[in-house]
């Protein structure tokens, strides 16, 4: 069962705005939604809070100084955004592809209303990624503190380099050079995904299409292993099915793209929360085929279990039963499909080792990889 809270977010995601609710409802779902990260996004919907009598000024208030987060946050990323264009540009005539959150919100797609996001995320060429690295280095942006099995695991078997971080702003910035780790023997031919890019930021960078976004967003969900944020992440797809899902051939490349790089699972499951939380427009013809996509009926039972869990806002408002227990089924899958199992096991072990040295010896038990010198050959400023 889904709790109230839960339900009436959903309705306002959907534009319903509910006209009934006590204060003390209004304090409860203003609450949950900005723990979720969601609360910009329901304040910058189509529908005009301001003109709604029925709203206390309690939530026109908290819906007012999220939209002015929002737009603060627009700001923010348009600046960086022209930044990053203007150093990748020098590097190669390849422009850099903006992932996620930057995306939805560069290419003013409705889906980038509201949004909130925590870093931005770029694309670029794996024999560009060095070069990007360098540059970037060079104007102020540097890397957090990392031992050298991290450093290991990002160069070698993920599918992006060590976060960046600008040195004087705080910015985050990952650079990937796939969708998903390496290590994992499933990440595709990134060439797959760029076909039809679209142009941003006067032509000077691009996003993927919007059928590859869609697709994008249903991997990047349904292939990790910590879903506090997947209620937004969920409304995500709804919002983009709804967005694209009239646009003529969306529905034909979209599970063109998943076959062709077998993301066929993540394509199904997607499909299906969304029409499950919130009833999303998937034509019944597509709606029929993703089913096709999806594992075998006892599999489906451990997921459908699963995912309505961890799916739904994480707060104790909301009251989601067995959620710790969903945590940890959803935490053991996302590692499982990343890695081979010789692969988990070493990974587990080494974080297990670590975390039980530092709660004996403390955070100084590992030397960190602070000596690590710049790279050689740097660009001139």
């Amino acid at each position: 069962m889904m709790s109230p809270i839960t339900q009436q977010l959903i309705s306002l995601v959907k534009g319903q705005v509910p006209k009934t609710n006590r204060l003390v409802e209004w304090e409860y779902i203003i609450r949950v939604a900005r723990e979720v990260s969601m609360l910009p996004r329901l304040a910058t919907m189509s529908v005009d809070f301001s003109n709604l009598e029925t709203l206390p000024s309690y939530a026109l208030n908290h819906f007012q100084a999220a939209r002015c987060s929002s737009e603060l946050l627009k700001q923010h990323v348009y600046f960086e955004a022209e930044g990053l264009v203007k150093l990748i540009n020098k590097i190669s005539d390849k422009p850099p592809i903006f992932l996620k959150g930057a995306a939805y919100l560069l290419a003013k797609y409705k889906v980038g209303e509201g949004r909130v996001f925590s870093d931005i995320d770029i694309l670029v060429s794996r024999e560009l990624v060095d070069s990007v690295e360098n540059k970037l280095l060079v104007y102020g942006w540097i890397h957090d503190e990392i031992d050298d099995y991290e450093q290991m695991y990002y160069r070698k078997w993920a599918h992006e380099i060590p976060p960046l971080m600008h040195c004087t702003r705080g910015t985050q910035l990952d650079i990937h050079h796939n969708l998903v780790p390496i290590i994992s023997g499933k990440a595709p031919d990134i060439e797959l995904f760029k076909n039809d890019l679209v142009s941003i930021c006067d032509g000077q960078a691009k996003t993927l299409a919007p059928y590859a976004m869609v697709l994008h967003s249903a991997v990047h969900l349904f292939y990790q292993e910590e879903y506090h944020h997947g209620f937004r992440d969920l409304s995500d797809l709804h919002l983009m099915f709804s967005e694209f899902g009239e646009s003529e051939g969306f529905w034909e490349d979209l599970f063109l793209l998943a076959q062709r790089t077998n993301f066929t699972v993540e394509l199904g499951l997607a499909c299906r929360y969304t029409n499950l939380f919130f009833n999303s427009s998937i034509p019944d013809k597509w709606m029929l085929k993703s089913d096709d996509f999806l594992p075998s009926r006892l599999t489906m039972l451990l997921f459908d279990w699963t995912f309505y869990r961890v799916l739904q806002p994480q707060h104790p408002l909301c009251k989601v039963s067995y959620i710790g227990l969903a945590n940890l089924i959803a935490l053991i899958r996302g590692h499982w499909i990343k890695m081979p199992l010789p692969i988990l096991i070493q990974h587990v072990s080494t974080k297990a080792y670590k975390a039980i040295g530092e709660m004996i010896a403390g955070k100084g038990a590992f030397k960190k990889n602070t000596d690590k010198k710049l790279p050689e050959n740097l660009p001139k400023i």
